[in-house]
């Protein structure tokens, strides 16, 4: 990831933490926001074994840029 958003807004919200994952993506550990999925039947989060929990995100919903390049993109 190449933005500082994640600290940034850690920063200026003390009492509160983000929810982060940690992934491995072309041979690289980094830290990028998700968002947890909630049931429409019961708005509740997603706790069922062999469903989907989270989502990860691809862009950064702060500021929009791409965590990491297209394939096709050099590096």
């Amino acid at each position: 990831m190449s933005c500082n958003c994640i600290t940034e807004i850690e920063a200026k919200l003390p009492d509160h933490k983000l929810e982060i994952a940690i992934m491995y993506r072309g041979g690289t550990l980094t830290a990028e926001t998700c968002t947890n999925l909630q049931r429409r039947d019961n708005g509740r989060r997603e706790s069922r074994s062999g469903k989907p929990k989270i989502f990860a995100h691809t862009f950064c919903p702060f500021c929009g840029e791409r965590y990491m390049p297209d394939a096709g993109e050099s590096q």
